[in-house]
């Protein structure tokens, strides 16, 4: 271990120890945990976190043998190891649960003592690796189920299951569970090539460094066991890192499972340094979680020297970035200013939204960042008169438990469909099927620490306002396209409100307001247009550049399928300047 990641251990391990207490070999918090079971709890004691207090503060010389016997046992102890159970080998995430709520519980409280007896083999004494060796015999049988059947649209939990399999298999002397998690990956891969990345979490900075773990520890072991197949994992780490290297240290836009609901422009991640967008020296300015530290040991010998880090890129710059299928990422990143979409959110079907989990509440499919000030974005609020949820949602905790955007138990067709060409974008959003208790429904953006004014701009032909919001640098406008709203029999521009709150402003466009009644409701749809004005500060510069916007939005009946005014195919066409035009088909009969 060089001296920089010992640093950055011992200053993250120093941190966390600072204010941890640990009861009966287990990190105790002083709030509820993240799942249905604790999350009304004063307290709970989690096995992740321990896990990782134990493994790094061994590693660290922190922990003796014995206190460090007490946390591993009480680990073990959260595992189910009775054959005939049907969660054999699986682990609870909390000591104050009775089931499994959180199927990453195995992998995720595994990655640290795995991270550290793959990279320091040497460091657990005998009466830990006893105990270490029959919690890994019972997690290979709940690894190895879970690899038999994985959910390939789920890439970072079953690539972490499969990673896990491979270790602990090595680990055991065990061929058949090798073989198990060597055909996994092997069915991962071709998934990857031939369809993307399942649901999308290759452009999410949280999850990416989950599975670059996983590729980490597979490849680790395959170099000993199936060297060709480690190359081709090895090609999609590098696919991975060249997203980071083009986002070179900044929120992605658009992104998918990101949970920053803050709209920070900025987040701390060891994968810039992984990746060579930054060097190791910006580390030792950080303070990491525990929960982080595996990939510090995993990638020790990546982490460079800032003077080796990626050249500057040049801007602007482009990126398309395949997602799932046909659905895609779009992202344009200027002097001052990006912006993103995906052409098609969900990216696949059945992932949106559901009573216990769902991709919309953490998901940002249409945003925009304006450097050192805020990523603004697209959200759906729902008011039914009882609870308010929005996609993305206000905050984790509450969205975790309540991640629908309607109480249910049935659920509209909630779609993004977006086009964009360079610092231009078009986008409709809609639901269709609406048959849900609401008193408001509303698409708006949501714009975090904007103190100025929002200024209408009409273009000279006075044919469109748009709402600026004006930096020292640059501007991004805003306009409306034509949506459908509750009342509406033809498609018609809604008016836009503005809302200013503390610390944040909306731009709403409200598609119900009522009594919170039960509708039924064929389509609500809300349009919008959004130009980065990367460079344009002055009012005369931000009216010169919207005089050259034109948009053309026109509807049609192909008369091959029985159509409703609401089903009709929408084509809208943005022009500014002599840039090629942003082109959106919308057919809601549409696979």
């Amino acid at each position: 271990m060089n001296h920089e990641v010992r640093q950055i251990l011992e200053k993250s391990y120093a941190a966390a120890s600072a204010d941890s207490v640990i009861e009966a070999g287990l990190v105790c918090y002083d709030r509820p945990g993240h799942t249905r079971q604790v999350a009304t709890l004063p307290y709970c004691h989690e096995a992740r976190f321990s896990a990782g207090y134990y493994a790094y503060g061994t590693l660290l010389g922190q922990l003796d043998e014995a206190a460090g016997l007490e946390m591993l046992e009480a680990i073990a102890g959260l595992q189910f190891t009775d054959p005939e159970h049907p969660d054999y080998g699986g682990f609870l995430w909390y000591r104050e649960e009775s089931v499994i709520q959180d199927s990453n519980a195995a992998f995720f409280i595994l990655m640290p003592l795995v991270a550290v007896r793959l990279t320091n083999p040497g460091v657990f004494p005998a009466s830990h690796l006893e105990i270490m060796q029959r919690m890994f015999h019972h997690a290979a049988a709940w690894f190895s189920k879970e690899c038999r059947t994985p959910e390939l649209f789920y890439p970072n939990k079953t690539m972490s299951d499969g990673a896990m399999l491979l270790a602990v298999a090595h680990f055991l002397g065990e061929p058949e569970y090798l073989q198990t998690a060597t055909a996994y990956f092997k069915r991962w891969e071709e998934y990857t090539v031939r369809r993307g990345w399942g649901w999308g979490e290759n452009i999410s900075l949280v999850y990416q460094g989950v599975m670059m773990n996983a590729l980490r520890i597979a490849g680790s072991v395959l170099q000993q066991h199936d060297r060709e197949l480690a190359g081709r994992l090895s090609v999609q780490m590098d696919a991975l890192k060249e997203l980071l290297i083009f986002h070179d240290g900044e929120e992605f836009v658009p992104s998918i499972r990101s949970y920053n609901f803050r709209g920070e422009t900025s987040r701390q991640s060891l994968l810039w340094t992984i990746a060579g967008v930054t060097g190791v020296s910006a580390l030792a300015e950080q303070t990491f979680s525990l929960n982080d530290l595996a990939a510090v040991l995993l990638f020790a010998a990546d982490l460079r020297p800032r003077e080796n880090a990626s050249a500057a890129l040049p801007v602007p710059r482009i990126r398309e970035e395949r997602i799932f299928d046909a659905s895609r990422a779009y992202t344009w990143i200027g002097q001052h200013t990006r912006l993103g979409s995906i052409n098609r959110f969900p990216v696949m079907p059945g992932s949106y939204q559901h009573p216990s989990w769902g991709l919309g509440w953490q998901s940002f499919p249409v945003s925009f960042s304006v450097q050192d000030q805020q990523v603004s974005y697209l959200r759906w609020y729902v008011d039914d008169s009882t609870a308010v949820r929005t996609h993305p949602a206000e905050e984790y905790r509450s969205a975790y438990l309540m991640p629908a955007l309607f109480a249910g138990p049935l659920y509209p067709e909630v779609e993004t469909r977006s086009a964009q060409q360079g610092n231009a974008l078009v986008v409709i959003r809609s639901m269709t099927r609406v048959h849900n208790r609401a008193a408001e429904i509303a698409d708006e953006w949501l714009v975090h620490r904007y103190d100025g004014e929002v200024e209408a701009v009409v273009n000279t032909a006075g044919d469109r306002e748009w709402l600026v919001l004006r930096y020292p640098d640059c501007a991004v406008a805003v306009t409306a396209l034509r949506g459908l709203d509750s009342k509406a029999e033809a498609h018609a521009v809604l008016p836009v409100t503005v809302v200013r709150e503390e610390g944040r402003i909306r731009l709403r466009q409200v598609l119900y307001s009522g009594s919170g009644s039960m509708l039924a409701l064929p389509r609500l749809e809300a349009g919008w247009a959004v130009v980065c004005l990367d460079e344009a500060a002055e009012s005369a510069d931000i009216q010169q550049q919207l005089d050259t916007v034109t948009i053309e939005d026109t509807q049609r009946d192909d008369r091959e399928v029985p159509r409703e005014p609401w089903a009709q195919i929408r084509s809208i066409r943005l022009t500014a300047g002599p840039r090629p035009p942003v082109q959106l088909t919308v057919d809601p009969y549409a696979l």
